[in-house]
């Protein structure tokens, strides 16, 4: 929110939301370039001695879900199960391992409508049609996450309904008929909740009020991560109620984002039959986590050999110095990098350095190479 580096205070315990997946098919590898940047930070905080619970939602309850039920005529929690299957296994293949917990949505179903029935009696969201929208003019500073002004926001649009507040009011809860699957029987009424409020019930639920840093990709911003901020501080009164926002930026493909809608992506199932997990995060490691770029597959292949120097040194290096101390100067060195917002593609730079030292017989370097690996989530 603040455009600006944030100082993690030395609290021990440190509590993290990203958003997951909507599991309507395989997750791509823009997906993977997000979930390896914050597997990467959560590494970091624990290897500076943090607590961590690191939460990641999975969002099975969607229009898109449901659509693609239809279309297949298959019950929509079928689909729901198949992708989130599949995207677990995708994780696991690309040692993604930090998160705490997956939460999927449909099971915060009524912790969803309690929220929605909470902002109803506090006259901060409204009736209309069936559905229910937040009025983003009880909000405090609509817009100040995505830094948008109020004369702009006039000219956005989201949820379209004829009759809604302000155009930039949000669906908290969709009326939906009986006829139709994925209805829930609420205290607010037969239906479904909207995107952003299933998030806040499973941040509410894990959390319980405010937490640290809740993240994404930068295309999250808005409308979503401004209108789950709203909402959540409009519920506890709570203001800030995330103390840190971080986003990475998109992997492209040709002028636009990698996207599942736009049907120009490279699963991650795809890449790995061509990359082991190691190179392709080595590969989105060469780049800052903020730093949106284009996929190459030639790029790729040029950090596949590089990525060879690492694998040498690991042939090297006995494995058991894993558990040796790390120190000296390139250690020093790699730890200011991290620690100053996550500064991979130098921490890369020292690791190869280090790499090539190991290769020149400095068995002193051993501990600090495999800390290095450890740190950036290389399984060697």
């Amino acid at each position: 929110m603040s455009r600006s580096k944030v100082e993690i205070l030395d609290s021990d315990d440190f509590k993290m939301f990203v958003c997951g997946p909507t599991v309507q098919d395989n997750v791509h590898l823009g997906h993977a370039k997000t979930y390896i940047a914050f597997d990467v930070l959560a590494r970091w905080l624990l290897k500076r001695g943090k607590q961590i619970f690191f939460v990641m939602n999975i969002t099975d309850v969607d229009d898109k879900i449901f659509d693609r039920a239809k279309q297949e005529g298959t019950p929509y929690m079928q689909i729901a199960d198949k992708f989130f299957n599949a995207f677990m296994e995708d994780l696991d293949a690309l040692n993604i391992a930090t998160v705490s917990k997956f939460d999927r949505v449909s099971n915060f179903i009524d912790e969803s409508a309690s929220l929605v029935k909470q902002l109803l009696d506090s006259g901060k969201a409204y009736r209309l049609d069936g559905n229910v929208y937040f009025d983003t003019s009880k909000a405090v500073d609509y817009g100040k996450l995505s830094h948008q002004s109020q004369i702009s926001l006039k000219l956005k649009q989201i949820d379209a309904a004829p009759g809604k507040r302000n155009g930039v009011d949000f669906l908290l809860w969709r009326s939906v008929p009986e006829e139709n699957e994925g209805v829930w029987h609420s205290v607010v009424g037969n239906g479904r909740p909207g995107w952003h409020i299933e998030d806040s019930a499973v941040a509410f639920s894990e959390f319980g009020g405010p937490y640290d840093l809740h993240g994404g990709a930068s295309e999250l911003i808005f409308p979503h991560h401004e209108s789950e901020l709203a909402q959540d501080e409009a519920i506890s009164g709570e203001v800030p109620f995330v103390k840190i926002w971080m986003h990475t930026g998109l992997l492209l493909k040709g002028e636009e984002k990698m996207s599942k809608s736009l049907g120009n992506v490279v699963t991650i199932r795809q890449a790995l039959s061509k990359f082991t997990a190691d190179e392709i995060r080595f590969h989105f490691l060469k780049r800052h986590y903020r730093e949106s770029f284009e996929y190459d597959q030639k790029s790729l292949e040029h950090s596949k050999d590089e990525f060879r120097q690492v694998i040498n040194a690991a042939n090297l290096a006995p494995r058991d110095s894993k558990i040796g101390h790390a120190s000296g100067k390139e250690w020093e060195e790699f730890c200011l990098q991290m620690d100053d917002d996550l500064r991979t593609p130098e921490a890369l730079s020292t690791l190869l350095r280090v790499s090539k030292s190991i290769r020149e017989d400095k068995p002193e370097l051993h501990a600090t190479f495999w800390n290095m690996v450890e740190s950036l989530g290389f399984r060697l």
